[in-house]
């Protein structure tokens, strides 16, 4: 393995990492949205979709990229919020 392929294998998976904790923020903003206008109490179940939803975004961003946080950028701008 030459040198350009460790930078280039060392930066894409920095992109992707940045790229999952991009869709893990804009996860974690989009479901805590309901949390701030609304009285909902927390439990198990609620923390684990909670969870469940962030960690999705974070892989759904990984995988398809710039794409996936546009979109989402996109779906929360135009909720009005």
């Amino acid at each position: 393995m030459t040198s350009e392929q460790a930078d280039t294998a060392k930066s894409s998976s920095a992109a992707n990492i940045y790229r999952f904790l991009g869709g893990a923020a804009l996860g974690t903003f989009m479901v805590s949205i309901p949390y701030w206008f609304l009285a909902i109490e927390t439990d198990f179940l609620h923390l684990g979709i909670t969870a469940l939803l962030v960690i999705s975004c974070g892989l759904l961003a990984s995988f398809f990229g710039d794409k996936f946080i546009e979109s989402l950028a996109q779906a929360l701008t135009g909720s009005g919020l």
